[in-house]
């Protein structure tokens, strides 16, 4: 079904559902995360009252239950994504996409043993699953698009009626972009972890990870190319530029050998040889293995939209490569990272407080 591509037979390039694909990856993901974990607590809880007396280390529970659950989502995951990437030709991404996946599917573990300390029952906890789970589908970003969204489910709504309003500058209305994620899904960490998959998608494949890095090199190198050695290396980057912008090869095998040996090159461990590229014809290409073109739409727009002139600043845009708060801009890798794990860490020590004082009760009881 996710087969589908506008060119009748199937290629990457033009496949039409990998951005659903990602988002269903992820949605699995915690959907397996909230069910391995739903009634794991519910099952322990004779036991933890039993040794309340003996006064049980809270901390090492949860972190053991944390772990063990952790390596049956880790082995899932690694089905999924070895299957689903296999089929959908999606290739030099496994690690990228497991990480993020992991990373989602662990939030599904701490929410499902969230769910499993405030209930009584396994049947409660596995009716709640869906409950928890639908908003995360709905406000991920994917099903519904933000731009498409009701603004007013924003809790500031009220605040920016009044700046619309009562404007101070045309500057806060050019900085407003359709784009915007919406407060109240910016507690959704699907909506992080999707932006954070699709983004990695489009610039960490094995084809653009490479033209991005030489643009750099070419980039810091340029403005003091003045030894002969210095030349000599930005003209080899420079070949390596055009080499992969037009890399071809009989097979998506030999794409994925030719694009490697780029690498020494890149890293200036040795001067470009075209000869080794000699055989480097056919009919397949990088670009066309390599790079999807609804996710380079995606990102495409975000980036028109966050660096339109227009503004008098960068807003942060859903798929937008930076991320600016307090003053401070990080990119989007190393930030949606750091909020899925502080939400997952955030969720762990609520449970910790949750059981100590649940066992606390019991003790005075």
């Amino acid at each position: 079904m996710l087969r589908y591509s506008e060119n009748g037979t199937y290629d990457f390039a033009s496949a039409y559902h990998i951005p659903t694909y990602l988002f269903l990856g992820l949605i699995v993901a915690m959907f397996l995360g909230l069910t391995n974990s739903a009634d794991d607590i519910i099952r322990d809880r004779p036991v933890l009252q039993r040794e309340r007396n003996i006064k049980v280390r809270l901390s090492y529970y949860v972190i053991s239950k944390t772990l063990t659950l952790g390596v049956f989502a880790l082995i899932q995951c690694v089905l999924f994504v070895l299957i689903g990437n296999s089929l959908l030709q999606i290739r030099g991404m496994f690690w990228i996409d497991l990480g993020i996946m992991f990373l989602t599917a662990m939030g599904g573990v701490a929410l499902g043993l969230l769910i499993s300390s405030l209930v009584a029952d396994p049947k409660t906890a596995a009716n709640i699953v869906p409950l928890v789970l639908i908003p995360q589908i709905i406000m991920g970003g994917a099903l519904i698009k933000y731009e498409d969204m009701n603004r007013n489910l924003a809790l500031l709504h009220s605040l920016s009626q009044w700046f619309s309003e009562h404007p101070d500058t045309d500057k806060t209305v050019k900085s407003e972009s359709k784009l915007q994620v919406p407060l109240v899904c910016q507690f959704i960490a699907m909506r992080w972890s999707y932006e954070e998959m699709v983004v990695a998608q489009a610039k960490l494949n094995p084809l653009t990870r490479r033209q991005d890095r030489v643009n750099d090199e070419i980039q810091k190198l340029a403005p003091k190319a003045n030894t002969p050695e210095q030349r000599a290396r930005l003209n080899d980057l420079k070949d390596v530029l055009a080499l992969l912008s037009g890399l071809e090869g009989r097979s998506g095998k030999e794409v994925d050998r030719f694009i490697r040996l780029v690498d020494p090159v890149i890293a200036g461990k040795q001067r470009f040889d075209p000869s080794l590229f000699k055989e480097a014809k056919g009919p397949v290409t990088a670009e066309q293995i390599y790079v999807n073109q609804k996710v380079s739409d995606l990102i495409s727009k975000a980036e028109m939209e966050q660096n339109d002139y227009r503004r008098g600043k960068k807003p942060n845009v859903f798929f937008g490569l930076q991320k600016r708060y307090f003053g401070i801009s990080f990119g989007v890798f190393t930030f949606n990272t750091v909020v899925l794990i502080a939400s997952m860490l955030g969720l762990l020590v609520l449970l910790h407080w949750i059981l100590r004082k649940q066992l606390e009760v019991v003790r005075r009881s």
